[in-house]
């Protein structure tokens, strides 16, 4: 089960990203969530609030466990955390699998909000050939 860090515990997460090679780094006013084993994080992303819902970033599995599920579990589990608010992220090309198993499906930049969209096209003008992928599922809690 995935745990919401406090914002004190955000430098127990930079030091996760930095360990596993990943160049993130939690800040206030996002939203931070870690999968635990034995106490140890052992995958963690962001959830960086935008006006109509969070754009999930820095998603990082320990190197030793990926390919285990454990970033497909956290990924899920913060889409119910977070619901009902709209999701969207920046996939590598070769992740659009994992992240349509997680439940997101590839988008135009004309339907998602501007907040959403410039970044994204910014990422294209200077070449990096990130999907833009969303997440409208919304999870009723009673099932």
């Amino acid at each position: 089960m995935i745990e919401e860090l406090q914002p004190v515990a955000y430098p127990l997460v930079n030091r996760f990203f930095k360990a596993n090679g990943h160049k993130g780094k939690a800040r206030s006013g996002e939203r931070v969530f870690v999968l635990r084993s034995e106490g140890e994080i052992i995958a963690a992303l962001r959830a960086c609030p935008r006006s109509q819902g969070f754009l999930l970033r820095s998603v990082c599995v320990s190197v030793p466990r990926r390919g285990c599920g454990y970033g497909l579990q956290l990924v899920k589990e913060t889409l119910l955390a977070l619901s009902p608010s709209r999701c969207w992220c920046y996939p590598y090309q070769h992740l659009k699998h994992f992240y349509s198993l997680a439940g997101f499906k590839e988008l135009s930049s004309e339907s998602v909000p501007t907040e959403i969209s410039t970044p994204w096209q910014n990422y294209q003008k200077s070449g990096k050939a990130y999907l833009l992928m969303g997440s409208n599922i919304i999870f009723n809690s009673s099932s």
